[in-house]
């Protein structure tokens, strides 16, 4: 048996429209019949006779904006570099532009596991000098700061950034009120696979 999970590229362009707010209606992938139907002849000329494939589609896991789940929504909160002068709205869209580029699709497999560390130090990377420090704070009240620093996919899922201007926030510095120092730390579990981006 041959485990194959596919993305397609018109449901990787749809949720990426409706990301970007140019459709209302949250798109779904392609069922499994859809994916034998459209897929199979090609791939049954190439695998052998004993082999039996199964397809399955692949969802998008949206995380820190308003269009993922409430337990992934967050606040991403950067302190400027008091020595530079630079511009809000110029540094939240840069913010943004960062996380866009960090969550290409080309760096990311099913099932994977996101590490704030790593995003926070490409950001970093990307806006330097103009940052001092960036980091992430749960919406939810019942979680606190540390939730959401790791997030796991399952293995039919791959991460995409729903953040947008409005959930970033500009800080004159770290405090235990800025970063919500109380609740529960929350994560959840996942397995790794294979990526097969098809058009």
């Amino acid at each position: 048996i041959i485990d194959v999970y596919l993305l397609t590229k018109s449901y990787d362009n749809s949720y990426r429209d409706y990301l970007k707010g140019n459709i209302s209606t949250l798109p779904l992938p392609p069922s499994s019949d859809r994916l034998f139907l459209d897929y199979n002849t090609n791939v049954s000329a190439i695998k052998s006779i004993s082999d039996d494939v199964i397809y399955h589609p692949v969802r998008y896991k949206p995380i820190f904006g308003s269009k993922s789940d409430v337990d992934l929504q967050a606040t991403i909160k950067v302190v400027k570099n008091a020595e530079r002068v630079v511009n809000d709205n110029d540094i939240k869209s840069r913010v943004i532009d960062a996380v866009n580029e960090y969550f290409a699709l080309e760096n990311w497999d099913f099932g994977e596991t996101f590490y704030f560390q790593e995003l926070s130090a490409y950001i970093m990377t990307e806006l330097s000098p103009k940052l001092a420090s960036i980091l992430i704070v749960p919406n939810q009240g019942s979680q606190s700061f540390g939730s959401l620093f790791e997030i796991k996919s399952e293995p039919d899922e791959i991460f995409v950034s729903a953040a947008t201007v409005a959930d970033i926030e500009t800080i004159s510095e770290i405090t235990a009120k800025e970063i919500q120092s109380s609740g529960t730390v929350i994560t959840a579990a996942a397995t790794t696979s294979c990526l097969l981006y098809t058009s």
